[in-house]
């Protein structure tokens, strides 16, 4: 059978021996942040010092102001996919010290300021500071601060915080009401899901926010291990979530205490365990999602790991899909990509665009720290033969087998390989999940019947 395919699915699954990937550096600045569905890259260079934008294709780079990371101030430079907007921190009105949640008009070239919660009465520092944007440009997300009084003295907490081009401001209410602190970092393309963290006794949990009918956000949510758990022990609650997928369905985020690895969730299949490349003997491990795809499919982030405590720190970049699982960024582009990095190295990718046409990150050469634009394959409508139409993951499996599928699916079962049935699971969706945790270790058969077809797969139980 013979399909037409638009997706980016197709260069992960399949390797070629053409160099199609574009790859291109630049140590003009360091520190990318995003980048836009037409390849336009956002970042900084200095603390404290001006937004930075770099045409990869022209090697050129505009200042655009406003106040980057650093000294006391915070934010990141976010693109809408469009181009047309860029999320950060600007000067505030009062006082050309203090930085206030803004967005970048990329036609007027001018900073609007958005607002903040509480004077802070800090110089020097933020009111409020911009993380991210949605993609129509009406919702940043971010932080503000509120007033608390400890031990009879009044001081400003971090508290996570939105705006939005109807409802203006919005305080986003952590679960856990004595939080310390939070912060918002991504937001979904409609502005419908928010994404961050927020404490429970001191430590950063990945958190959510949900947007009611009246542009009013719910309560927050932390991400649970197990759903079934309480929500209420730290050791069930997931570390900070750092990215989302543009529809909302998907985040990602970061190991700690609680979960070992970098990780992906959905309100569908729970958390998914992207797994990890650090060597064993690394003992000190710590794994952020930058990125995440559509479709939950393609994930990007980075590993930072040290033999001892007090050892440099060894950074690994990773790419993550269904069909392959985590490898080192370095090696895909070099193997299945064939391109000739000439020498470098990557150390974080930061950004797929919206359109999965470009990835941007920092890395380093013999010499310099350096920023690349990849430039990926133009597919345009490809013809391929027997794309698999459903997908089976994490295979090895140890607890639980997601199944995702373009086709409604009606039925899984699992076999044996003396043919035994062993159970079965009927349904009536596009995704499913089975839980093998008691199987044995070794091969099993799964039959997945979607309304269309029927097809065996083999998986391995760990």
């Amino acid at each position: 059978m013979k399909l037409k395919l638009f997706t980016l699915a197709a260069i992960f699954g399949l390797a070629s021996t053409k160099s199609y990937a574009q790859y291109i550096t630049t140590t003009q600045f360091q520190n990318p942040q995003s980048v836009s569905n037409d390849g336009l890259v956002a970042g900084y260079g200095e603390w404290a010092g001006p937004y930075l934008i770099w045409n990869a294709d022209t090697d050129k780079v505009e200042a655009i102001g406003g106040i980057a990371p650093g000294n006391n101030h915070g934010g990141v430079a976010t693109f809408t996919p469009d181009g047309k907007y860029i999320s950060g921190t600007s000067e505030t009105n009062t006082d050309p010290t203090v930085g206030e949640m803004s967005r970048y008009n990329m036609v007027t070239k001018k900073w609007e300021t958005l607002g903040f919660n509480y004077n802070t009465g800090y110089s020097d520092a933020d009111f409020s500071s911009g993380y991210y944007i949605s993609a129509d440009g009406n919702t940043a997300v971010g932080l503000s601060y509120e007033k608390k009084t400890v031990d009879g003295q009044e001081v400003p907490r971090a508290i996570a915080f939105a705006w939005n081009s109807i409802h203006g401001n919005s305080i986003l209410e952590p679960f856990n009401p004595s939080a310390k602190q939070g912060r918002a970092n991504a937001v979904s393309n409609d502005g419908s899901v928010i994404i961050g963290w927020s404490d429970m006794r001191g430590p950063w949990k990945a958190h959510y926010w949900k947007r009611n009918p009246d542009g009013t956000y719910q309560k927050g949510q932390y991400i649970l291990v197990d759903p079934k758990g309480s929500s209420t022990n730290e050791f069930n609650q997931l570390g900070e979530a750092r990215a989302i997928s543009g529809d909302g369905k998907w985040i990602g985020g970061k190991s700690d205490a609680s979960f070992e690895n970098a990780w992906i969730w959905s309100e569908e299949t729970g958390v998914i365990d992207l797994g990890r490349i650090a060597k064993p003997e690394e003992n000190n491990v710590q794994s952020w999602v930058t990125s995440i795809n559509d479709d939950g499919s393609l994930v990007l982030g980075y590993t930072i790991s040290k033999q001892w405590v007090d050892s440099a720190p060894v950074y690994t970049p990773f790419i993550w899909t269904k069909e392959t699982g985590i490898q080192d960024f370095n090696n895909y582009v070099i193997n299945t990509l064939k391109f000739d990095m000439k020498g470098d190295k990557i150390y974080v990718p930061t950004q797929l665009s919206e359109n999965e046409k470009y990835i941007v990150g920092w890395g380093l050469d013999a010499t310099n720290i350096k920023m690349f634009r990849i430039q990926l394959p133009k597919l345009g409508i490809e013809e391929v033969d027997n794309i698999e139409l459903t997908t089976l993951f994490p295979n090895p499996a140890s607890k639980e087998l997601n199944i995702d599928s373009k086709e409604n699916i009606k039925q899984v079962t699992v076999f044996n390989l003396t043919g035994q049935q062993l159970f079965s699971k009927k349904g009536n969706s596009k995704t499913s999940k089975i839980d093998v945790s008691n199987l044995k270790s070794g091969v099993y058969i799964v039959e997945v019947k979607t309304d269309k077809t029927s097809k065996t797969y083999k998986i391995i139980k760990k």
